[in-house]
Parts: structure tokens; sequence; C-alpha cells
């Protein structure tokens, strides 16, 4: 009998195993069978063990094998359901020749059996089922690793996290820990009257956040849509116009920004909105929301956080954001001018080299240096006081129209939550949605969308509504580990056949390029800009600005090292068309017009080609960089340049 694999491969393993799956076949015995006759779970086979005894009843258990061992004509397994573990004994002269027989040569740890049997103690105390007959359930092909070892290799773990979980109690407390929390965060709001709603995933303009997002096609409407990076914000608000007075989401979010350990690309957020409330209700609201999902959750309102030690009890003290960053920075965001706020944002972030003074917002600049003051804050705390120019949805203050009624809750230096006393004046609206859309155009991603039916929407009306939201970072906070630990399966880079977590498929770049009126160091001139366009642009953002947009809502990608290949075109409309293609099928594209020929003055070459309709734009070149069957595909009708 092999009651262990020992140091096979798992190819020689899963061989065997195939071999045990024809066995029981060939015994009568359907290896995957759909029913199971399980009487009881194996956590009420122990909490009831005595009564068991006593009455002698006859159980049937079932579950996994997790390990075996044997001695002569008897078996020992312990099985595991997912309630409990528990150890079954199975003896030759009470299951009979045959079957024992079929045991021994067919089942291995990791199998899932079901077993029938009395309830009994053994000769070392432990309390058993001794089994009267078994069967199969399930047949493994594949072994589980040691239950004591468990998966140690990080990206293993990640990988197979189904594995992590069978064999790791702390990280299947977390999905427990989780269900525990999302529930509480429903029961919460509904109890407090709230109506559970569900708003659009896939967006034409997306809202509610500074954010990235996702891009794909619809197939069916032909359009390109974003995955939300919002709850529903702007849907949620849309039901205030309709009138209900308390609604909240719980649903999965997509920001397509940087992952670190309090941040990730897909993720669960909650927001809610109420009518006729303002901000501090609604901050009063989320605090009690916190303390009652915490200790629901957890048990205690006293946490340990990044080393924090943290009390969510009682009330939360307010900080001011202009005082805060005065306090911890020594610039006043009022007086400062915009060349003094870079020099600040700077000196803060040497090395980064997303940010440059000509495309950096005055508002991205101030939110940096935010960031940089709430890492000492240990909190809980409630900032209020944010500038209206950070903050395009929130409604102004009365006493002092430059700051706006917006919270956020701080919690071992960083924002677990925030909520505002929602903008309900349409025509201000549309100006923050203007200026915002200005700030995208000009490079700034995270800028909001201009969504001019949302204002539509608040032209017939909105009430005074505050709203909230907060995300399962808070819930990491709580468990005090990196968000991607608390999701039960992050995405992961796919793997090549080798196993390397990297692209299957190679990349290659084509430039394409016009002949006709074109001189060789125009021609050379093209080619190089645009390789060094891709050089700076491949798997970044630009430095400075990443398009131009023409008067008629065209974008131009601005100046991007990989082998070229150089094909030409006779005219400016094919290589129009190629970049319109390669921006509808989402392929890393780069231009080269008439205007960046001219004159090596970008300043220069946006005030040329933003007075022009994308059909007026002379294009003199195109590069496309991606996957090699679509770019070959794309460019199959242009000839190599001779």
């Amino acid at each position: 009998m092999r009651y262990a694999d020992g140091m096979a491969g798992v190819d020689e393993i899963r061989a065997e195993r195939l071999k045990k799956v024809e066995a029981l076949r060939a015994a009568g015995m359907d290896p995957y069978p759909s029913e199971s006759f399980r009487s009881h779970k194996l956590a009420e086979v122990r909490a009831q063990f005595d009564y068991f005894v006593k009455g002698g009843q006859i159980l049937i258990v079932a579950g996994r094998i997790m390990s075996l061992r044997g001695q002569g004509g008897i078996a020992f397994a312990d099985l595991y359901d997912g309630t409990e573990k528990f150890q079954v004994v199975i003896k030759k002269e009470d299951v009979g020749d045959v079957a024992f027989s079929l045991f021994e040569a067919t089942i291995d740890a990791s199998d899932f059996v079901e077993v029938t049997g009395t309830a009994f103690t053994t000769n070392r105390g432990e309390k058993s089922l001794l089994a009267s007959k078994w069967r199969i359930l399930t047949k493994s092909l594949r072994p589980i690793p040691d239950q004591w070892f468990g998966l140690k290799d990080e990206d293993e773990r990640y990988r197979k996290r189904y594995l992590d979980f069978l064999l790791n109690p702390v990280s299947r407390n977390i999905v427990e820990k989780r269900a525990k929390f999302w529930s509480a965060v429903r029961r919460f709001h509904e109890d407090h009257g709230f109506l559970e709603v569900q708003t659009p995933v896939l967006e034409v303009t997306t809202g509610g956040a500074d954010a990235n997002p996702f891009v794909t096609h619809h197939g069916t409407l032909d359009i390109d849509v974003n995955l939300r990076i919002s709850a529903g914000e702007l849907w949620q608000k849309r039901l205030m116009v309709a009138g209900f007075p308390k609604v909240f989401e719980v649903g999965r979010i997509f920001r397509n920004e940087g992952m670190s350990a309090e941040h990730a690309q897909d993720y669960e957020q909650c927001e809610a909105y109420w009518a006729y409330a303002d901000f501090f209700n609604m901050y009063t609201f989320l605090r009690e929301c916190y303390q009652y999902v915490a200790q629901e959750t957890f048990g205690t309102l006293k946490f340990n956080i990044h080393g924090f030690e943290v009390d969510l009890s009682g009330e939360w003290p307010t900080i001011d954001y202009t005082e805060i960053i005065k306090e911890k920075q020594g610039i006043d965001i009022w007086r400062a001018t915009e060349q003094e706020l870079w020099e600040k944002t700077k000196k803060l972030f040497p090395s980064n080299t997303t940010y440059s003074s000509d495309s950096t917002s005055k508002g991205r600049m101030v939110d940096l240096l935010w960031k940089q003051c709430r890492k000492e804050i240990v909190g809980p705390v409630i900032l209020i006081n944010e500038p209206v120019f950070t903050s395009p949805l929130a409604k102004a203050r009365k006493d002092n129209p430059q700051l706006t009624e917006r919270f956020h809750f701080i919690i071992a230096g960083s924002e677990v939550g925030q909520g505002y006393s929602e903008l309900n004046d349409p025509l201000e609206q549309r100006t923050r949605f203007v200026a915002q859309q200005k700030l995208r155009d000009a490079g700034d991603m995270e800028a909001q969308m201009a969504d001019m039916e949302f204002v539509e929407a608040l032209e017939y009306g909105m009430p005074p509504t505050a709203g909230h939201g907060f995300s399962e970072r808070l819930l990491s906070f709580l468990l005090d580990i990196p968000i991607r630990e608390s999701q039960l399966f992050p995405l992961m880079r796919v793997r090549d056949e080798q196993g390397e977590g990297k692209s299957k498929e190679t990349k290659v770049a084509v430039a394409v390029v016009q002949k006709s009126g074109m001189e060789s160091w125009q021609v050379l001139n093209a080619t190089a800009h645009l390789a060094a366009e891709l050089g700076i642009r491949e798997g970044k953002k630009l430095l400075y600005q990443d398009a131009i947009a023409t008067a008629d809502g065209g974008r131009i990608p601005l100046n991007m090292q990989h082998a070229i290949v150089m094909k030409e075109s006779e005219g400016s409309d094919a290589l129009r068309a190629l970049l319109t293609e390669a921006q509808k099928r989402k392929v890393q594209v780069a231009a080269f017009t008439r205007e960046m020929l001219e004159t090596t003055n970008d300043k220069k070459v946006i005030e040329k080609t933003e007075v022009k309709n994308l059909s007026d734009v002379e294009f003199l070149g195109v590069l496309i960089f991606g996957q090699k069957s679509v770019v070959e595909d794309m460019t199959k009708d242009f000839q190599r340049y001779s």
C-alpha cells in the first residue's frame, strides 16, 4: 500500500493515479459519482460524539483524505469536509477482503471518500469512526502538498490559492472574515433604511473618482467602453433624482493603476447616497458603520495596523486639510505659487518620472503633498476642509467657497473611506467637469471625464444629498495584511510553457512612413522620433503629455526600443486610417505629423494641432507596437520601405 507519494514527480504520480481511476472502474466503482449519502457533517460527529457512541447509530460521513497511514489489515485516514477534521478507521475484518484490497490499491491522500460506520474510541483515546463500508467520491490526480509545510513559495500560494486555503488555517480565516465583513456592511446599511442596488459595470464615460480606467470593446454595440472606477456614484445619484431616499451598492470596481500593499486593480467597494443629509450626517453614520462592522467581524475595536495601535471606539477628532499640510510640509497651499508647489513636490518625489512641472496640475501636486503628510497620522481621525480644486464632485462650503463639505477617514497613515455633501448645482457641476476634461486632455489621465448626461439629470433636480465610499482596503487594514493577501484569487501574470510569468507571443514594432514628398532626412527624422516615442512610452505613461486633442475630439499620440520594421505609405490618409484602427484595437501606437517635423517645441505643436480636425492633420509616420500576429495583420497592405 502506498500511503505517501514520496519523491516521485508530479507527472509520475498523475500517471499512477490515472491507472487507479481505471482500476476503480474495473471494480465497478465510479471514481466520480454525482451523489453522496452523507448523513452528518464531521463537526456534528465530533460535537455529539458521546451521544453517537452511546446510541450506536450508523453514520455516513464524507470528506477529503488529508493523511493516510496503514498497519497490516488496518488503515487510518484523517477526513476533512470543511467543517472539521476527523479520523476514520478501516479494518479488513469489518469491510471485507475485497473492499479492503481495493482501498489499499486505489486510494491516496487527497481523494474524497464516503465512509459508513459507527463512532468509537481507539486504544490510544482517539475519537474515530469505525468503517463498515466505504466508497470513492472523487479520485484526485495530483497530491496536495504536505499539510504541515503547505505552500511556501508566495507566487505558488497565489496561483494555487485553493491549496493555500485548504492547508493554511490563517489564509482560510481570511475568507471567513471577508464574508463576515461584507455581510455586516450590508446589514448595517439595510438596518438604517438603505436599499441595495446594482449599477452598470461597463460605462461609456467613467465617473466618481480620479482614476485611470480599463478599456474594452463591446462587440454587439461596436463601441469602446470602460470598466467602472467607482461603485456607481453617478448612477446612484441619478437614483436620488428618481426619488429614492437611501441607496447603496457593494460591488467590484476596476482601476488601471499601480499595485502596492494598499492598491489593487480590481476590488470590492461600498458606496451609499442619502437624500436630505449632509457630510456631517454621513461621517457620523459611516463612523458608526465602521465600529459595527469591526465588532461583528473581529469582536473588538482595537487593532494593531502597520505598527500603529488603533482604537476605533468613541468619537473621532477632525483635522484640517490645509493646516496639516502647513504643519507637516511648511507650505501654505493658498499662498504658494504653482512653481513653489512643484519644487516642493519634486523634492519629496525626486525619482518619480510620472509627474512634470508642465503637466501636473495644482490639484495633483497638493494631493501629493497631503499623501506625504498622512503617513504619520495614527488615527482614526476625520480629515475635513479639502479644497474645491481637488474635489470635482463635492459641494462647496457656504462660509468658504474655496473649501468643500468633504471628509476622509484616516487610519494608520492611509485613507480608508471618504464622503461629501454631493454637488447638486448642474451649472457648477458642468463647470467643474469642463475643467477636469481640460486636465485630462493635457495628459492627466486620472482627471475625471465630463459626463454631460449626468449634468442633464441634475438639471431635473437632485435633493441635498450626502455620499460615502470605502473599499476592501479597510478589511486588509483591520487584518493587518497587504490587500493582495486579503483577496481570494488575486490577478497573476500569465505563465508561459516554461512556467515563467510573461507573454507567450513575441511583440514587434512596425513604423509606416510617408514616402512621397519626403526627403531622406525627413524620413529618418520621422522614424527616429517614432522609435524614441516607443522607448519612452512602453509600459508607462508619457512624461509630459499623452496625446494632442484635435478640434473635433480626435487624439494624436505624442512623441515614445525594439527593432523596428519600416514600411512605406503613399499618403497621409492611409496613415490616419492605421492610427484610427490601432486606437480602436487598443494596440500601442505612436504618430508623427507635419507640425512635429517643423518644430521641436511641443507647445507650438499642440497650438497648431488643436485648431484642426483630425482629417486635416498631415501624418508623416505611424508606428504600432504589439503582439506580432496583430501588428502584421494591421500592416499587411503596406510594402517594405525601399
